[in-house]
């Protein structure tokens, strides 16, 4: 969801350093912080295949290429592929958003499935539309993942 912010809708942005959240604060923003957790659903995989005679490897990220150059030394698996800096991070809240304003969250926070492919990788969702309660947001995700658009390929 690159370009969701097609219509006028507010962008709310996220700060996830200590330093950032302190500096939205001091603009003006009301950090609303929340705990980021990874869902274990959201998933990379990739492979690793080492040359015996020169030690170099190469990395496969899609089971249609499988082989990579060399001996396998890692099987086909799957990891968490994303880093934060920290497991906090600030939704910045403007001091006039209304209640019931629809947003949008440019940088989730929470781990959303946003999209499966057919070789066992699921994308997590980047932004989100969202509406203010007054104390959170209620982000528009459908929790149905059979709904989910799958990518082939």
């Amino acid at each position: 969801m690159d370009s969701i912010n097609n219509s006028d809708l507010r962008v709310i942005r996220t700060a996830r350093t200590e330093d950032d959240i302190n500096e939205a604060a001091r603009a003006g923003f009301f950090p609303l912080v929340k705990q980021v957790s990874s869902k274990s659903e959201i998933r990379a995989i990739y492979a690793v295949y080492q040359d015996p005679q020169s030690g170099e490897i190469s990395v496969a990220r899609n089971l249609r290429s499988a082989r990579g150059k060399g001996e396998p030394v890692i099987d086909f698996t799957s990891y968490y592929p994303h880093h934060f800096p920290n497991p906090f991070a600030a939704y910045l809240i403007p001091a006039d958003l209304g209640v019931g304003e629809v947003v949008i969250l440019d940088d989730l926070i929470e781990d959303l499935v946003g999209s499966r492919s057919n070789q066992g990788i699921v994308y997590r969702l980047a932004s989100s539309k969202a509406t203010w309660d007054g104390k959170d947001f209620i982000i528009e995700h459908n929790d149905n993942y059979s709904d989910y658009y799958d990518i082939v390929g």
